[in-house]
């Protein structure tokens, strides 16, 4: 044998000039494929054919290719499949199902408008149901911003029974919003 290992690659020079033929004979046939099998423009195209190439060339200065046209297109499969996955999983992240992109959307400030308008009608409402003296108890501390001690002097009644009257108001305005 001539002192050439036949598992090592072909010298430097040799493999250079038997990557230029390769490109010259597959390069065409390579970019009709990647035409072929994209979706988007062909604006990607060069920059695939020469990914495939640099790859190719990567892969017979680490071991010698029998058939180095078979395995260009092995590679430009690889670089479609991933190309693929890629945009797979990025379509996949702006994806939303129709029921959470509903839940996104914003109501119209109409809509706040009338629901607002309806709770306090409800408020209002309940706040009318309560007995007198509960009531008065009731305004006197979320209107007036009284305390229970003055609210107490003010109704002539003790600390506890004023406590008695919000707290009864409370519950009584926290199930009638509650019906609707």
């Amino acid at each position: 044998m001539s002192g050439e290992d036949r598992g090592a690659p072909p010298d430097a020079g040799r493999q250079s000039e038997a990557i230029e033929v390769i490109y010259r004979r597959e390069a065409p046939r390579l970019a009709r494929c990647f035409r072929r099998h994209m979706r988007t423009g062909e604006e990607d195209v060069p920059d695939l054919v020469q990914e495939s190439f640099a790859r190719l060339a990567g892969a017979r200065s680490r071991t010698a290719l029998l058939q180095p046209a078979a395995y260009l297109q092995r590679i430009a499969r690889n670089l479609l499949f991933d190309r693929s996955r890629r945009t797979e999983i990025r379509l996949a992240r702006l994806h939303l199902p129709v029921d959470e992109l509903a839940a996104l959307a914003v109501p119209p400030e109409q809509a706040f408008a009338l629901e607002a308008e309806q709770l306090m009608r409800l408020y209002r409402q309940a706040v009318a149901e309560l007995p007198d003296k509960t009531r008065h108890a009731f305004l006197l501390h979320r209107i007036e911003g009284l305390g229970y001690k003055a609210i107490g002097a003010e109704l002539g009644i003790s600390v506890p029974t004023v406590q008695y009257h919000i707290a009864r108001a409370l519950v009584h305005i926290d199930r009638a919003l509650e019906r609707e």
